[in-house]
């Protein structure tokens, strides 16, 4: 589990989370673009996905914490 800050009572990652969660989406694209069979390569990138699906849904607070 990540660690979770509270922002005007929002959940928001640190940005160890964030690298940590860009790194997990890298390797799941290398691993997609290794795989060889499809169903390997759609659920590669459907974890990569996910993982930057996590970055995308903090990037909104952490803007708002430094403005």
């Amino acid at each position: 589990m990540y660690h979770v800050e509270t922002v005007n009572g929002i959940k928001a990652m640190t940005d160890d989370d964030i690298f940590y969660f860009q790194r997990r989406a890298e390797a799941e694209f290398k691993l997609a673009r290794q795989a060889t069979k499809p169903e390997v390569v759609a659920a590669h990138r459907q974890l990569a996905e996910a993982y930057l699906g996590r970055i995308a849904s903090a990037e909104p607070i952490r803007r708002a914490q430094h403005a």
